[in-house]
């Protein structure tokens, strides 16, 4: 209780100190606003526009990982694959990036996307895999699917001998472009221009482009239409007063007006280049006015958030004691717990059963199909140790493939009986994993020990109950051993 209160008057200071250091800064950031203008946007911008390419370079990084990636490649060269298999893989990846990927199949003549989309490459709606085909590049970027218009990042797949496999990629929904830009542009007052190789604009938060038809023919716009790129073209060219590059070749370049701050910067994986294009502060009295209207609402924002706050933490306190008794993955009661509830038994019984269950051979269960599949596994068994038991039996997870059963008033011969019975259902589970079709079960050995609870420390008892488990080990698995004295 003395902690819990400690810890409150904690949150609640460091909760004002925070307040009071946003207030300040916010006023002296402001100020600085008004001494250094310009600078001080273009500061601001830099790092929101990293972000942005950040977002934009992940999916060709991910795409070139899975086109390079052994098993699938020598998987999609059999004769016959199973397109579920397939299917799996680019949804995991999919699930993991919250994005559409895809594949396509030169020896198979198949699209499959993360939707579970089926298309013929012979069909005419694949018309952009024999065009980027015939394109002597690895990877690209291209704008498809007329109804839901995506970005997808296109990578060439090859086997060890340089030929042909297909393709595989990531495709980002332009709605997302859509929104980050716009509130960009609402937030921070700048447009945001991807211009390609060929001076097109792609992406744009003041007019992001459609694929209503294939390349979007009916839609480019050229970078130079636009009257702030000209202006920007001559001040580069010149080098005039306003103009800050940061480096040798310009590859990264500030330019100012009394009305536009541009900056330019490439994204190299692409062949890219990107605008952001603001407007400088002029007016001191209307960012007063945003400041001191921005402070109000913080200020309620503030208040709401700290009653909020109060809640969450309070909680927070009694989930944080609940997982503190549970382990994450079996969700059973954990080491610490189970050494705390055999130290209140003495009080209400007289002898205790403990039981050692350890999951034979579950090293190469992880070796063969994947730790991910070992905690399903762990997972599948903690549920089955847990049915059948009595409110006063209590079962967790000892350790790793461990667990362990904690049977008051239970005789050795009755605990040999209940875990007998859940062993045989734990060897009856058929597991599958999505590497294999074939069906396999898994064993579980056991280990029992019966103890007065008098005096006796847990730890006396799972000596022995061990010597059992690794008794039933060596005697070939699969079966309860019972110590005996």
């Amino acid at each position: 209780m003395k902690f819990i209160k400690k810890f409150d008057r904690y949150i609640n200071t460091v909760f004002i100190i925070t307040i009071i250091v946003i207030i300040a800064t916010s006023f002296f950031t402001f100020k600085e606003i008004f001494v250094r203008s310009t600078q001080k946007q273009q500061e601001a911008m830099l790092p929101l526009f990293s972000l942005i390419t950040s977002e934009i370079i992940r999916p060709i990084t991910v795409s070139q990982y899975m086109a390079s990636d052994p098993f699938l490649l020598d998987y999609i060269q059999q004769e016959k694959i199973d397109e579920a298999v397939v299917f799996n893989y680019i949804t995991s990846v999919a699930n993991k990036f919250n994005t559409l990927s895809f594949i396509a199949l030169e020896k198979h003549q198949l699209l499959i996307d993360s939707t579970n989309k089926i298309t013929d490459l012979r069909n005419e709606n694949a018309e952009w895999y024999h065009r980027l085909k015939a394109i002597d590049q690895t990877k690209f970027t291209d704008f498809g699917d007329a109804e839901n218009p995506h970005l997808f990042f296109d990578v060439k797949m090859f086997n060890k001998q340089q030929e042909f496999l297909g393709f595989i990629g990531l495709a980002v929904d332009l709605d997302h472009f859509s929104k980050q830009f716009k509130a960009f542009e609402k937030n921070f007052g700048f447009e945001v221009y991807f211009v390609d190789d060929k001076n097109q604009v792609t992406l744009s938060s003041s007019q992001l482009m459609k694929t209503t038809y294939h390349h979007r023919r009916d839609f480019l716009t050229n970078i130079n239409e636009l009257e702030w790129y000209r202006n920007y073209q001559k001040a580069k060219k010149n080098n005039n007063a306003g103009v800050n590059t940061s480096n040798d070749d310009d590859s990264i370049f500030n330019f100012s007006t009394d009305n536009l701050i541009i900056s330019q910067i490439p994204i190299i994986e692409l062949n890219w280049r990107v605008f952001i294009v603001a407007k400088p502060v002029t007016q001191l009295t209307a960012y007063w006015q945003l400041f001191i209207q921005k402070l109000m609402i913080f200020l309620l924002v503030s208040f709401a958030l700290y009653y909020m706050f109060t809640i969450v933490i309070s909680n927070f306190r009694s989930d944080l004691v609940k997982d503190s008794e549970k382990d994450f993955l079996t969700q059973l009661p954990n080491r610490s717990f189970i050494h705390w509830k055999y130290a209140q038994l003495s009080n209400n019984y007289d002898h205790v059963s403990v039981v050692l269950a350890d999951i034979d051979n579950f090293k190469n269960i992880n070796d063969t199909y994947g730790h991910l599949f070992g905690d399903d596994v762990l997972k599948v068994i903690a549920d089955k140790l847990s049915e059948n038991l009595r409110s006063i039996d209590l079962v967790g997870r000892w350790g790793g493939e461990e667990f362990i059963f904690i049977l008051p008033d239970t005789t050795a011969q009755q605990a040999q009986e209940i875990v007998d019975r859940i062993r045989q259902n734990i060897a009856n589970i058929p597991f599958t994993s999505s590497s294999t079709s074939k069906k396999f079960n898994i064993t579980v050995s056991f280990g029992v020990s019966n103890s007065s609870l008098a005096g006796v420390a847990l730890e006396d008892i799972l000596r022995k109950a061990d010597q059992a488990l690794y008794n039933a080990k060596s005697n070939g698995r699969n079966q309860v051993v019972v110590h005996l004295e």
